[in-house]
């Protein structure tokens, strides 16, 4: 489908774009949870998750369909502090056995990891940026005048 990927309804909400006509009234709501990390991960991506899990959880951000994406920026993030140990410790700029100067290919690795980190990051909300368009929520039970203004006239 070309075109932006639609919101979710609660992101529409959480940024006051919701309009009534476009929200998606059948969208699922999954409850906030803390998933267990995905056996497929090492000590360290497990421990990355967990956290990154209750932080997220705690924000209302977490639930159990979110674990796939959290175990991917898991992998990732420790793929990054991998390669950018390698980086460290051979340099930015690397010589061949043939004597030229290259690029490290392992700062290639640890570029292209951070961009994948910062694409799941802004997902949940986590760069600044994503955070700055988003607006706090008012609590359901409180009336919206505008709404009010809106539906007015649809009870006489």
């Amino acid at each position: 489908m070309a075109g932006r990927k639609p919101l979710p309804t609660h992101l529409k909400l959480v940024k006051g774009t919701a309009r009534p006509h476009r929200l998606n009234k059948a969208e699922p709501q999954p409850a906030i949870a803390v998933p267990k990390p995905p056996a497929h991960l090492d000590e360290r991506a497990r421990a990355k998750f967990a956290a990154m899990a209750e932080t997220l959880a705690r924000h209302g951000l977490m639930t159990e369909l979110d674990a796939g994406a959290l175990a991917r920026y898991a992998v990732v993030w420790c793929r990054w502090i991998e390669v950018e140990a390698e980086v460290k410790r051979r340099g930015p700029i690397v010589k061949t056995e043939g004597g030229n100067i290259i690029q490290n290919p392992y700062l290639s690795v640890a570029n292209k990891c951070l961009l994948q980190m910062a694409q799941i990051e802004s997902e949940f909300g986590l760069t600044p940026s994503s955070r700055s368009r988003i607006r706090a929520v008012a609590p359901a039970d409180a009336a919206d005048p505008f709404e009010e203004y809106l539906s007015r006239g649809k009870d006489a």
